[in-house]
């Protein structure tokens, strides 16, 4: 097995680079079942941290492809201990990052996965590398912004593809993102921007019928989508036919059913067929998120209309305009949460700013640490203050870790952080004392007073919605508190606290 730190040779850069075309080939063909089938071929046979990483990267793809309601969180966690492994490789740990990001998004954690995606950005932005692995993993960025709603986000990923591709002098079409293309416009029509819609999909059609020969069979299917849904607003392609790509109806991928299905609708709306139309929209392979769950809604009302049904063309434009409405106010939402979370880190680099002397921190947390605590305590005992000292486990944080992987472990941890540095006052000191366990000393504060401070802290940790962050999977808290008086023994409180903690815990048990 290679070290961390001995440089890949060309042999297998040469290995790695065709392994993952071939990937990329089957993916972009909806074939993820021969895809993850080699992944787990080479998972099997390979010692190699970044062929085995990548191999996994790959898997998820296909998975996620497949909508199954298999959970990634568990090769997620693998893959991010084998790039922890294997040293600095910014194009797989950001594509690392845009997999739990649309992993996350899939299970219902929008800010699991936005903090992914800034994660995935930041590394992207620092990569050197230029080539057509590269070029895919800005790709699956727009891709993922795309299917959250953050349509101006996606857009600037697949410039920064394209730029990629530009410099690495391969066709612009490797970066096409037609998918995210497709869905902003879309997106414009349910706001009731026909007009933009219409125009964002002749850029679509333009382009495509220019890069047709370069784009991939998953592009093909999107191009053939904006044709047909041009036809339905009364446009036509040269020729007045829908511009050729595309897949079977019975594709394996979900990711290609649906989007086939409702090109179907469209034609059929298109050639005057709408009883087709409707027909098709009742059939399962019609339904799912990939335009957008309104999409499906929108196209009803329109089929509705076309057979003079104009109470059930209003009842599903209104359909429509809830999950629109639904969506936005959840993206308002979590861009609150966002600030919020921003200024608890802020409060927390305060924190570690005014206790640097030390230079003792927690790197996930942000937090100070067991060492920060002893020398705190000393300071305390120097000066002759006594303090309390609350010490905080963490309730159902395995459930945590072994449902949605330890990177949103972490979050949780930085949450809980975050909550920590709102709740106390400026003098205590928050620090996380290790794993899920945390601790806070209150310096010349009694034990009522500091049970106060401790029922804010509750009350903030009860109050998060976790269910955003980590769905199906509430996170709670025990807090155990001892007296330390001046110069005591530190270890000796911390081990009463723990055991007024654990009485808790106890009593909060069913019987």
């Amino acid at each position: 097995m290679a070290r961390r730190d001995d440089p890949p040779t060309r042999a297998h850069g040469e290995q790695l680079a065709a392994e993952w075309v071939t990937f990329r080939d089957l993916l972009v063909a909806g074939r993820s079942a021969d895809a993850i089938a080699l992944a787990d071929h080479i998972v099997a046979e390979s010692g190699d941290p970044l062929r085995v990483a990548q191999a996994l990267i790959e898997k998820v793809a296909g998975l996620l492809n497949q909508g199954g309601a298999a959970r990634p969180a568990p090769l997620l966690d693998r893959i991010a201990e084998l790039l922890r492994q294997a040293g600095h490789s910014p194009r797989l740990s950001g594509e690392y990052h845009v997999l739990a990001a649309y992993a996350a998004f899939a299970d219902g954690s929008m800010s699991t996965a936005v903090s992914n995606l800034v994660q995935a950005e930041r590394v992207l932005r620092g990569m050197t590398e230029a080539n057509q692995a590269a070029v895919s993993t800005w790709h699956d960025m727009s891709v993922t912004y795309s299917a959250m709603g953050f349509h101006a986000k996606a857009v600037d990923a697949m410039r920064a593809g394209r730029r990629v591709c530009v410099a690495a002098g391969i066709a612009e079409a490797n970066c096409a993102c037609l998918e995210t293309l497709v869905r902003s416009a879309v997106a414009r029509d349910h706001q009731g921007m026909s007009e933009d819609c219409v125009r964002e999909l002749w850029e679509v059609v333009t382009f495509g019928r220019t890069a047709e020969p370069d784009l991939t069979v998953s592009d093909r299917t999107y191009l053939r989508y904006a044709a047909a849904r041009l036809a339905v607003f009364g446009h036509r392609s040269a020729g007045g036919e829908p511009v050729p790509g595309g897949t079977t109806p019975d594709s394996p991928d979900r990711s290609f059913s649906q989007v086939v299905y409702l090109t179907e609708v469209c034609e059929a709306i298109a050639e005057d067929r709408p009883d087709d139309a409707l027909r098709l929209l009742g059939e399962p392979a019609a339904s799912g998120s990939w335009l957008g769950e309104a999409e499906p809604h929108r196209l009803r009302s329109i089929a509705l209309s076309r057979i003079g049904d104009h109470a059930g063309a209003v009842e599903a434009e209104r359909a429509m305009l809830r999950i629109i409405t639904r969506d936005d106010g959840t993206l308002r939402d979590r861009y609150i949460d966002s600030v919020n979370a921003r200024l608890d880190q802020d409060r927390l680099r305060q924190i570690a700013q005014e206790h640097a002397d030390a230079a003792m921190s927690d790197p996930l947390t942000g937090l100070p640490n067991r060492r920060r605590i002893t020398a705190f305590a000393a300071e305390l005992a120097a000066r002759g203050a006594d303090a309390a000292v609350g010490l905080i486990d963490l309730d159902g944080f395995k459930a945590v870790n072994d449902t949605h992987g330890h990177s949103s472990g972490d979050l949780v941890l930085q949450r809980i952080a975050g909550l920590l540095a709102q709740s106390v006052r400026g003098q205590d000191l928050p620090a996380r004392f290790g794993g899920d366990e945390f601790m806070v000393l209150l310096p010349e504060t009694g034990l009522a007073e500091a049970r106060e401070v401790g029922g804010r802290i509750t009350a903030s940790v009860v109050g998060e919605d976790w269910d955003a962050l980590v769905p199906g999977t509430p996170v709670g808290m025990s807090m155990g508190w001892a007296a330390l008086p001046a110069g005591g023994d530190l270890d000796a409180v911390v081990r009463a606290a723990d055991e007024e903690l654990y009485r808790e815990k106890r009593a909060l048990r069913p019987a």
